[in-house]
């Protein structure tokens, strides 16, 4: 039991018919042998964002040493697109139809120019500057979802988007009130030639948009 947290560093991949996210399937090599970019691009569940990165110049940007990349899913990319066809009024919106600008923008939010493993991260989170100059709160939460089957808690990877004040981090406020945006990482600390990779699960909402 003690080795969850082992199991939850190393995942499998594979898909999943309901969230099509990424989840643990057993103790795997996290090293993926490829660079960032060579990695979205070859995985059936993140290439989509490969082809973001491409429209968007940025793949010297993902490929450069130490880089931290939170990948959003196909998934994630595929609601966010039902989700302009409403606000465009257009239900041929597509992938093409994203301003480069704003591309560029949008994904400059998950890319850190620094690696940041799950060793580097902490329980009450630490703001950090995206790419694009935004900043995330990123933390390393142990989850009470076993009760007493385990001698630890297992610890997961969150990515956090502020909400309209300031973070709240692991704590809600006074009030009980947490407005923060937070995702957790379904497949942390996967090692790429170039730098380290954490896929987010595929409830994500991409660049953060709002229902």
């Amino acid at each position: 039991m003690k080795y969850i947290s082992i199991i939850i560093v190393l995942f499998t991949l594979y898909s999943c018919s309901n969230d099509d996210y990424l989840i643990d399937g057993g103790l795997a090599d996290q090293n993926v042998g490829k660079s960032t970019y060579d990695f979205l691009k070859s995985h059936k569940q993140l290439d989509t964002l490969a082809l973001l990165i491409e429209k968007a110049g940025m793949i010297d940007v993902v490929n450069a040493k130490s880089t931290t990349l939170f990948a959003p899913n196909n998934l994630s990319i595929k609601n966010y697109i039902f989700y302009m066809k409403n606000v465009e009024e257009n239900q041929d919106y597509g992938i093409n139809d994203i301003p480069v600008e704003d591309l560029k923008m949008m994904l400059g939010g998950y890319i850190f120019d620094q690696s940041l493993d799950r060793s580097k991260l902490v329980k009450e989170g630490k703001i950090y500057t995206a790419h694009n100059g935004e900043e995330r709160m990123l933390s390393l939460r142990p989850v009470d979802e076993y009760g007493d089957q385990l001698d630890e808690f297992p610890e997961y990877v969150y990515y956090t988007f502020k909400g309209e004040d300031d973070y709240w981090g692991a704590n809600p406020g006074e009030d009980g009130n947490n407005d923060d945006v937070n995702t957790v990482v379904r497949t942390s600390n996967l090692i790429s030639t170039n730098g380290v990779i954490h896929v987010l699960q595929g409830s994500h909402h991409f660049s953060n948009y709002t229902d």
